[in-house]
């Protein structure tokens, strides 16, 4: 063959080569862009969904539309634009679209007001005719320190999953709950912010899409159907005869009840919670064996939970109760009723039945002997019936809310009473800050090695290589 054929041929032998390389590359992107597999390697795993989250994702039917109203140069900005990417994995009816409200101003004004968007950095949630927005007070908790000396705010936990599934649920379901907090009593109030109230807990609720309202009970001849929660919030007197009545009928229908019990009071509603497989000790729980520094071992921090759906994702956190009473299954349990303990002591623990005694000492047959129940949950299956009941109501006020597992523990509670197990378990993920705090020493030895020792050594190096090639 001559020369010039042979050049032409292995000409055309790498350009076919290079055309097949080509090919090939785009048909590897083209199924790699819709086959991949994404880990969060980050030890918090920030962005990583839960079980309960992916569930909720694969059951959605209808369309839903996620649009992120903010600036990238934001701060959470990086953090939302992975947590949806995952969303948008597990949910094929999601889509989402960024929308830049500075560079991309006739979109922006056209989601204003299609929305009524007044802020800037929302992210925002839509299906059908339902919409829901959450701002960056809702996506993270803040650590303020360093704002007091001229600073920024530091992200200290970021609350992405818990506040887009929440919002996810809340605008693909057709209807707000209806949640019932009782007054007359001396409850604690839903509205005061002050550290007694419970106006967090309300701003939860609220985020979760609930409806949260104020009712007197005497007043009503009966409490509806559409009441899918009633609250009792550390009532401080006892409830009358026709109140107790409403809640045993409400329960008889299918109602849902918690109660937040504290010790030392009669609320009036023991006789209702007997009938519904729950006893409420009339004594103080103490537990020696964990018992807070420097003050009484009445107050409580409970690291000991069962399997019950409220409390079994929560075996690595610890719930904080001032004061507490017991709380546990009665026994023998009334027919067709479950009931089953949610947090409990350690075995030195027990229920202190002298109530007015400074030091606490157990008394074998007359106090009740650890591990000692705290909160319990008890479930008809006939009516679909739920109840909890907690043995302290302080746990949950404004002052105590934030405290380690508090929150998680009283929206598990709340979670599973309306039928919506899928959100219990889903919490911010706090973001670590890594410090590396060198001495003066160490310090002087970096420099040192940097400017002399490396610069001399690859010197050395090269000085060694000539001379390797010179021989």
């Amino acid at each position: 063959m001559a020369a010039p054929a042979r050049r032409l041929l292995a000409s055309l032998n790498l350009l076919t080569s290079l055309l097949l390389l080509g090919v090939l590359f785009i048909m590897v992107n083209f199924v790699s862009s819709r086959r991949y597999a994404r880990w969060d390697l980050t030890k918090q795993r920030i962005t990583a969904l839960s079980d309960q989250t992916t569930q909720t994702l694969k059951a959605l039917t209808e369309p839903l539309s996620i649009i992120v109203f903010y600036q990238p140069n934001q701060r959470l900005y990086g953090l939302i634009k992975d947590q949806l990417a995952e969303y948008e994995r597990f949910g094929s009816a999601i889509t989402v679209e960024y929308v830049d409200p500075q560079q991309d101003i006739a979109r922006a004004k056209q989601l204003a007001q299609q929305f009524a968007i007044q802020d800037l950095n929302l992210v925002i949630f839509q299906s059908g005719s339902r919409h829901k927005y959450l701002s960056d007070t809702d996506l993270a908790e803040y650590d303020f320190g360093a704002a007091r000396m001229g600073g920024e705010p530091r992200v200290k936990a970021f609350k992405g999953e818990e506040a887009f599934t929440s919002a996810i649920i809340s605008v693909t379901r057709a209807e707000s709950p209806l949640i019932w907090v009782t007054t007359g009593h001396g409850e604690k109030s839903m509205d005061a912010a002050d550290p007694s109230g419970l106006s967090q807990l309300k701003q939860s609720l609220q985020q979760q899409n609930m409806s949260v309202e104020t009712a007197t009970l005497l007043e009503r001849t009966e409490i509806p159907s559409t009441v899918k929660l009633v609250v009792v919030a550390g009532p401080t007197h006892r409830f009358a005869e026709a109140e107790v009545s409403l809640l045993l009928a409400y329960l008889k229908n299918g109602g849902r009840l918690l109660a937040l019990l504290d010790p030392l009071v009669d609320s009036g509603l023991d006789g209702l919670l007997e009938q519904w497989g729950l006893r409420v000790g009339a004594d103080i729980v103490v537990d020696p064996a964990r018992q807070l520094p420097f003050v009484s071992a009445a107050n409580l921090f409970i690291t000991t939970y069962t399997a019950h759906p409220i409390v079994e994702k929560m075996k690595t956190l610890m719930t904080l109760y001032p004061l507490a009473r017991s709380v546990r299954p009665a026994e023998p349990a009334p027919e067709g009723i479950t009931a089953m303990p949610l947090a409990l002591t350690s075995p030195q623990g027990w229920g202190e039945s002298q109530t007015a005694v400074e030091a606490f000492e157990f008394n074998d047959g007359e106090d009740l002997k650890g591990p000692v129940s705290i909160a319990a949950a008890a479930e008809q299956a006939s009516s679909r019936a739920r109840i909890v009941v907690i043995g302290d109501s302080d746990f949950a006020m404004n002052a105590q809310l934030d405290n380690v597992g508090n929150r998680d523990m009283l929206l598990g509670a709340l979670y599973w009473l309306i039928a919506q197990e899928q959100l219990i378990g889903i919490g911010p993920r706090t973001i670590d800050t890594i410090k590396l705090t060198l001495t003066a020493a160490q310090l002087t030895g970096i420099f040192w090695f940097s400017l002399l020792a490396l610069p001399l050594t690859c010197g050395m190096l090269g000085v060694g290589m000539w001379l390797l090639r010179r021989q």
